[in-house]
């Protein structure tokens, strides 16, 4: 049997056997109260997961719900957490229409004045692997442990918002600035927490959408003052490094990314479906598989593929002028805005994904408008490197900005790019 066929059928397999194993035992809720005796239903069919009647009016940022004890913590293997809730709120799609989000809040063990807004890369066009879901089987980086560890409290969005809508930057950001105003206001009237600093970190697809949401605060949230943000392995094009992923080990990210910002269009969704193959082997069905999958599953599923074989005109079906309209309104990072908070940027020289000149341009744009930056061109490894590579960085550099634990000079005003090379000792814990 063909490899990638056994592999769709392990994954669908792994899908029913995970909806059968995660839906016994659990409690959902409709309203603001306590959730689960051990997990979370799929957001899918999470009656919780959905807004309430009414919710357009409302202004972004506005909190619809309030889910305490959403996890139960015993359970769950992130170290120094106490506590998680998430929140339902107002937010903003790529359209400029009315859309919400959600996002859970991990409440370090000992608390300080500092909130970390983390944008986890989850890389996937499935609405069931968002991270809402999937953090009650732990951490997948450590980043979340490490943070709170700091005495920061997490806050991790659902920032694909609930199409899941993966490569799209716009949506990401807004949702990722509204995550934060929700949160603000709900540990100021929960917890008495005000006055809180926050700082906003991603990595990869969760730096484009810390990225576009440092652009969009300044006007889309006046009100909103960051602490800083630490933005690594930045795609600032996704009409420059979308082409580049078809046949290699990563595909998976443009058959996914194609489905992601799609969502957000439906004239160009309409275009994506009418130009695929019906039959074959590179069909429809098949394509839309990613829909089920998780961001790791689908790198496994479309490894090595050539994506355009899907298409009946190859290439020049995702070149059509509304669909180059599209990737550029989506996938150009730059162009938004400019930051007013300080800003850690950090990129792998050599990064495999993502061509490192481009983030060169965008930081040496920002700079020349007045921007504050930090940007560390690191010269060991690649894009998967510098994740683990840029985290006791970012983590000090947090502390430079949220208070805790070890800093990062930072420069008071202006820029300052340095060329390190540096490699994240692994016998070395991060702290």
């Amino acid at each position: 049997m063909n490899i990638r066929l056994c592999l769709l059928w392990a994954f669908f397999a792994f899908g029913v056997e995970a909806i059968w194993k995660f839906s016994v035992k659990h409690i959902t809720t409709d309203g603001d109260n306590d959730a689960t005796e051990t997990y979370l239903p799929l957001p899918s069919t999470d009656p919780w997961y959905r807004a309430p009647d009414g919710w357009e009016a409302a202004q972004p940022g506005t909190v619809f719900k309030v889910r305490h004890h959403a996890y139960n913590v015993s359970l769950v293997p992130v170290a120094n957490l106490k506590e998680v809730f998430q929140v339902l709120f107002r937010s903003t799609n790529s359209l400029e229409n009315a859309t919400w989000g959600v996002t859970t809040v991990f409440i370090p063990k000992n608390c300080t004045q500092g909130i970390v807004s983390y944008q986890l890369p989850y890389d996937t066009s499935c609405l069931d692997a968002s991270p809402s879901f999937g953090l009650q089987w732990g951490d997948p980086y450590g980043e979340i442990g490490q943070s709170l560890g700091r005495g920061w409290w997490v806050s991790v969005p659902d920032f694909e918002g609930p199409l899941a809508s993966y490569g799209a930057s716009i949506v990401a950001g807004y949702i990722t600035i509204d995550s934060v105003r929700a949160v603000l206001a709900t540990v100021a009237k929960e917890f008495g927490v005000k006055n809180a600093r926050v700082g906003l970190w991603g990595y990869s697809n969760g730096a484009s959408a810390t990225e576009a949401a440092v652009e969009f605060a300044p006007k889309y949230a006046p009100e909103l003052k960051l602490a800083g943000a630490a933005i690594g392995g930045l795609t600032p094009s996704l009409s420059t490094s979308g082409p580049m992923l078809r046949g290699t080990q990563v595909s998976g990210l443009l058959v996914q990314g194609i489905i992601g910002v799609t969502s957000q269009y439906p004239e160009q969704r309409k275009w994506v479906l009418s130009r695929l193959h019906q039959s074959g082997p590179y069909n429809a069905t098949e394509f839309f598989w990613a829909t089920y999958m998780s961001g790791w599953q689908s790198l496994l599923y479309y490894a090595y593929v050539d994506v355009f074989q899907y298409f009946i005109g190859g290439r020049a079906d995702l070149e059509e002028p509304g669909m180059l309209a599209m990737f550029y309104r989506e996938g150009t990072l730059g162009v938004f805005g400019i930051p007013n908070t300080p800003i850690f940027m950090y990129h792998a020289i050599d990064d495999d994904t993502t061509p490192i000149g481009e983030t060169d341009s965008v930081v040496r744009n920002f700079c020349e408008k007045g921007s504050n930056i930090l940007y560390h061109r690191n010269s060991w490894g690649g894009h998967n490197d510098e994740l683990t590579n840029g985290r006791q960085r970012s983590l000090d550099f947090f502390g430079t900005v949220l208070g805790g634990g070890n800093t990062l000079p930072f420069p008071a005003t202006g820029c300052e790019t340095v060329d390190i090379k540096f490699m994240q000792d692994p016998n070395k814990p991060i702290a």
